[in-house]
């Protein structure tokens, strides 16, 4: 099979235009684009869906900058399955949504240097993980959003970025049975913390996924400092539902770029392409 996705090249904003093109063109009916949204300078935020089923599931990528790995596992995993009729019945049962690129400012100034509006301190494109204001999108949710730490760049207030409040929409309009958010670094799941509690079906789902996919299963996450604005935390806050933070690569401190060039490696693929599957 020639694959239109390549995980070992970094997707920036063009090539990830260029790859929703022809995705959806090369599957048509199996992969569609769902509405567009536009990023604090204007760049399309994309929702690919796969499959027809009433069932919805959302899984999100490149949140940070920095870690436009997710952004590549995902698009692989989309073609995979979109190319693979065993999983027929699953796609008249589950849509799955798919947004590879959340953040896609931070990725270009991560990626292609791109200067942001503005800059905190210690501002480096190469570790970037916020928008194009500055804010980090994982701690500009309306979950305990008062509780978030300055440094880590909350924002002037809870869902004041286009990225953020785009996210919202897209759950409260499709009231996902869960949420997956894919980040880089740990090789492991947050799945519970102290302000939501027990989520009913979050240890199921977590440890569905942890065991089929190699990765570390974290306990629950207790201060609020770590869980305050963050996507999964809100998630599970608004609609009572399991939504994971999963630390795709386990290797500590691996090079972002790394992380593409050796996609198989740093990924554990041939244990994590089953990440769709395990999901359900």
């Amino acid at each position: 099979m020639k694959y239109i996705t390549d995980p070992h090249i970094p997707y920036n904003y063009e090539r990830t235009s260029y790859t929703v093109e022809k995705l959806c063109k090369k599957y048509c009916g199996i992969i569609r684009e769902d509405k567009r949204g536009k990023s604090e300078k204007g760049r399309n935020i994309y929702v690919l869906k796969l499959g027809h089923g009433k069932r919805k599931i959302l899984f999100v990528g490149a949140v940070h900058g920095r870690e436009y790995v997710t952004s590549a596992f995902l698009f692989r995993s989309l073609e995979l399955y979109a190319h693979t009729l065993e999983y027929k019945n699953i796609f008249e049962e589950y849509t799955f949504y798919v947004v590879p690129v959340a953040n896609p400012d931070s990725v270009e100034i991560s990626l292609c240097f791109d200067e942001p509006f503005c800059k905190g301190e210690g501002f480096s494109h190469y570790s970037n993980k916020d928008n194009a204001r500055g804010v980090n999108l994982n701690a500009n949710f309306p979950f305990e959003w008062e509780s978030v730490p300055k440094e880590r760049h909350p924002g002037k207030g809870a869902a004041s970025e286009r990225e953020t409040r785009f996210l919202i929409n897209l759950c409260e309009k499709n009231k996902f049975e869960k949420m997956l958010s894919l980040h880089c670094r740990g090789g492991c799941i947050y799945w519970r913390d102290r302000g939501n509690g027990e989520i009913k079906g979050d240890f199921a789902l977590a440890d569905k996924i942890a065991r089929g996919c190699n990765f570390y299963l974290c306990g629950e996450t207790e201060n609020a400092e770590d869980y305050s604005g963050g996507f999964e935390n809100w998630f599970r806050h608004r609609f009572k539902k399991p939504a994971l933070c999963i630390e795709l690569v386990s290797v500590e401190n691996a090079p972002f770029d790394l992380c593409c060039s050796e996609f198989e490696k740093y990924t554990d693929w041939q244990n994590t392409k089953n990440l769709f599957l395990r999901a359900i």
